[in-house]
């Protein structure tokens, strides 16, 4: 069997290691390709290791436990390469009224939590007897509110919306966004009653919060290694056709075409839009309608004593009610031992998203000037950083917006016709980079599926 998997992502890299490993395990011959129009492997996934500093360009870690992020890692040999996060992270802050507070980690301190009003404190406790559930499908922030009160929507939930995704909260579909908001309630009702008892639940499946001593990029390289002439960067792929007699062919852009029994298309959806266009335009047109929020970093390195404030925990969100030009903060050096020199602190600070549209428009000086008033006004900024990176995220995150999960339904319906055409990647099924592994396995699945019933 002849597979393609175009795109090089870290969507793409572990589809095609799954299929890999599927073909071995069902005794099946193939010839496996992977196309990317760039020069390395792994998208916007990238680590910069410089002068005893790690600085990521998009994720900093994963959040699993047992399954397939831990399965992957022993295939790989990497279990040794795993750092986890340090305890004393886990404190974690939201940037309101113009200064920092501690977000609440049970009831008693959400009863101190300053930036929401008493009311609005004890309506959160009352949740467990004033909740009602309903069918159809809401955006974050309706079932925030219908749960905990639109108050403690607007300040938790939209401020953790923006963090993740640089989205709104009034936007994201709690389905599509955050399904485990909806299996909470299924299963308990109250998000009160679920969050106790998730806590349990999370003890037992061990799920930590874990990197790579090296930052996120070792798996992308060992990924690409164990994937060798497979490989095929600076190869973008520029015609996707369908042959009467099933399968496909792939044209690139240097004229190169290639027959494939299977096509994973790994791709920013308006990338795949183009490729999928001349098979079903309706298929490309959803694709396309897909958005996006754009996405940039500015990390920072400082002496130690430059920040007035010593930085504490995982560092801080912003509330959508603020005016700092930020999304949030992260205190790397903090989470994961050996991200930066003794004596000196590295931080990173988020910005971009659906609220500020003209992001991509500044220059790097005025996103570093952003950066660093925002360092300024949370621990106040006694001398300049030691160096600075600056990064952008031109295809941004994904937003799963109300009607995503229908979107998509539509789409491999379309797509479906065809067999042996597929789509991997963070626009579709989840953002996380622990969910872009659990989906290479529903990829995998899907193409060998197809290969049988074909």
């Amino acid at each position: 069997m002849r597979v393609a998997v175009v795109g090089a992502g870290l969507g793409g890299l572990t589809a095609a290691h799954a299929i890999r490993r599927f073909a071995g395990e069902r005794g099946r011959a193939l010839e496996l390709e992977v196309w990317d129009a760039n020069d390395r492997p792994g998208g916007q996934l990238f680590s910069v290791r410089e002068d005893g500093f790690v600085v990521e360009w998009a994720a900093n870690a994963f959040r699993t436990g047992v399954g397939p992020t831990a399965d992957l890692l022993a295939r790989l040999g990497l279990q040794a390469e795993q750092v986890h996060a340090d305890p004393a992270a886990n404190r974690r802050y939201v940037f309101h009224g113009g200064r920092l507070h501690l977000l609440p980690s049970d009831p008693i301190s959400l009863l101190n939590f300053a930036p929401m009003s008493p009311e609005g404190r004890l309506r959160v406790l009352a949740e467990p007897f004033l909740t009602h559930r309903v069918g159809d499908e809401e955006s974050v922030f309706d079932y925030a509110a219908r749960h905990i009160g639109p108050e403690a929507a607007e300040v938790l939930l939209g401020t953790m919306v923006r963090g993740i995704y640089g989205g709104d909260a009034r936007k994201l579909s709690v389905d599509a966004a955050f399904p485990i908001m909806r299996e909470m309630e299924r299963d308990h009702g109250s998000l009160v009653v679920a969050g106790l008892a998730g806590m349990q639940k999370r003890m037992r499946e061990r799920k930590t919060t874990w990197s790579f001593r090296g930052g996120m990029r070792t798996l992308v390289d060992r990924l690409a290694e164990e994937l060798g002439d497979a490989l095929r960067l600076d190869t973008a792929a520029a015609v996707l056709s369908a042959e009467a007699a099933g399968g496909f062919r792939l044209r690139a852009a240097d004229g190169d075409e290639r027959p494939f029994d299977a096509v994973v298309l790994a791709l920013h959806p308006a990338a795949a839009a183009g490729l999928v266009a001349p098979l079903d335009t309706e298929a490309a047109r959803e694709l396309a309608g897909i958005p996006n929020a754009p996405i940039g970093m500015v990390a920072m390195a400082f002496a130690r004593d430059a920040l007035r404030t010593p930085p504490d925990g995982f560092g801080f969100l912003v509330a959508p009610s603020e005016d700092l030009r930020v999304l949030g903060i992260l205190i790397e050096s903090n989470v994961f031992p050996g991200r930066a020199p003794d004596g000196t602190v590295l931080v990173r600070a988020i910005m971009g998203g659906v609220d500020d549209p003209g992001f991509d428009d500044r220059s790097d000086a005025d996103i570093e000037a952003i950066a660093l008033d925002a360092v300024d006004r949370a621990w106040g900024l006694a001398t300049a950083p030691l160096r600075t990176w600056v990064g952008r995220q031109g295809r941004g995150i994904p937003q799963y917006v109300i009607g995503h999960h229908a979107r998509l339904a539509r789409i491999e319906g379309r797509l479906a016709r065809f067999g042996g055409l597929h789509l991997a990647g963070n626009a579709y099924r989840g953002i996380a980079v622990g969910k872009l592994v659990d989906d290479a396995e529903v990829v995998a699945s899907a193409v060998w599926g197809a290969a049988a019933a074909g």
